[in-house]
């Protein structure tokens, strides 16, 4: 099969998968994100190849036992990307640039384990570490210095807008 005709690949980050398993907020920004999430799921599910990585396991299992046990329930069986020396390294590159906040370790490792492993798109709500405008730019610099391809780091309603 060629490139052309594969899905895309699509790295699912911890809020995403949040969004989606998460009570309906009464918080209208987050209820907006999840509703996009949701739609976005059902939608396109079936037209993508969505991965997770070992960091998006650690991270939903925080918090309380009953809303984790539904994040996993959501992400069992999907294909699950470890960090490797390369991407590690880009991570580190991350922070220490600070195209991602140095404060932040598991957020450069979801950049840097999603373009390492070959992902078209990343999707998040972290507007202030990932899908940050302002630092995608020098995101993008750090990955392609590295001699990767960086994805397409957007959030779910924005992607859907650009859907035909």
């Amino acid at each position: 099969m060629t490139k052309a005709l594969q899905k895309p690949v699509v790295y699912l980050e911890t809020t995403f998968v949040s969004r989606l398993t998460g009570w309906l907020s009464p918080l209208d920004h987050i209820w907006a994100q999840q509703v996009a999430t949701r739609e976005w799921w059902r939608l396109m599910r079936a037209r993508v190849e969505a991965v997770v990585s070992e960091v998006v396991w650690f991270e939903i299992a925080l918090g309380d036992a009953a809303c984790a046990a539904r994040r996993a329930r959501t992400i069992d069986g999907l294909p699950v990307w470890e960090a490797t020396p390369e991407s590690k390294a880009v991570a580190k590159e991350l922070l220490r640039t600070g195209a991602v906040n140095p404060d932040k370790p598991r957020d450069a490792a979801h950049i840097a384990v999603a373009s390492i492993g070959g992902a078209d798109i990343l999707l998040s709500w972290n507007f202030k570490d990932i899908v940050n405008e302002n630092k995608l730019p020098l995101v993008t610099a750090v990955v392609e210095g590295a001699g990767f391809r960086c994805p397409l780091i957007t959030s779910p309603d924005k992607l859907l807008e650009d859907l035909p």
